[in-house]
């Protein structure tokens, strides 16, 4: 079977990452599956966006901010100002916009769930499902059943059991399989540096599926594969076509 390819914050980190046009790109690219990272605003709206700041991902259009701090937080940002962001002219994505253009256009999609602060981990889970839950009954059924939802903060997937969930660890620690039967996960997302053959085979030997970030090598993806690695993320477009 054909690993699976999903281009990383839509289209590849940097240029146009956690946009619609990204994720336009990356469809275009011949793509079926995007990630991309949600945050919560100061007022509690779930928004596409990395980073804990502003600033690399996204600039103040507003000439009246143009005096304040580039590095100003997300979270003290409300849904409204955020529209005074762009990212090289493209606007920042609410959870709903990005659950719309993913649903029209057949992309399967990784959702990040990105707390700012542990203090609001669970009201990020909370007001992902909300939006999820907005959607007609169809649609609900199709995200839950294609759809993947992870992230490094616990408290962020809770409220969202029953979706098909992965706990997302950098290297793997030892408790690991705890936290992953505790939340019912079905998936095991590692940075590829911790992506080695007797991390894989401790999460295979559980029957957990492992994706693995951000693989921008050829090579790597190759070998990733032969051990087992089923779905791999990238920010190389090019590498949508490519199959072992």
């Amino acid at each position: 079977m054909a690993i699976q390819w999903w281009a990383h914050r839509g289209s590849g980190k940097g240029a146009l990452e956690n946009t619609l046009k990204g994720f336009e790109i990356a469809l275009n690219a011949g793509f079926r599956a995007v990630e991309f990272d949600v945050m919560l605003t100061a007022d509690g709206v779930p928004m596409i966006h990395h980073d804990w700041v502003m600033g690399r991902c996204a600039q103040s259009t507003d000439p009246a901010m143009a005096g304040t701090d580039p590095l100003t937080p997300f979270n003290s940002l409300r849904a409204r100002d955020l529209r005074h962001f762009d990212v090289k002219g493209e606007p920042l994505p609410s959870l709903a916009e990005a659950l719309a253009f993913c649903l029209q256009h057949g992309l399967q999609a990784n959702v990040e769930l990105k707390a700012t602060h542990p203090a609001n981990a669970r009201a990020l889970g909370c007001a992902v499902r909300a939006a999820i839950e907005q959607l007609p009954a169809g649609q609900q059924n199709h995200v839950q059943q294609h759809w993947v939802f992870s992230s490094f903060y616990h408290a962020s997937l809770l409220p969202l059991k029953g979706f098909d969930l992965a706990l997302l660890y950098e290297q793997l620690p030892d408790n690991w399989v705890l936290h992953a039967d505790a939340l019912q996960v079905s998936a095991i997302h590692l940075h590829y540096s911790g992506a080695d053959p007797t991390a894989l085979r401790r999460i295979h030997t559980t029957g957990r599926v492992v994706r693995v970030y951000t693989v921008n090598d050829l090579e790597r993806a190759k070998m990733l594969q032969a051990l087992g690695v089923k779905g791999l993320f990238t920010d190389r477009m090019d590498f949508a076509s490519h199959s072992f």
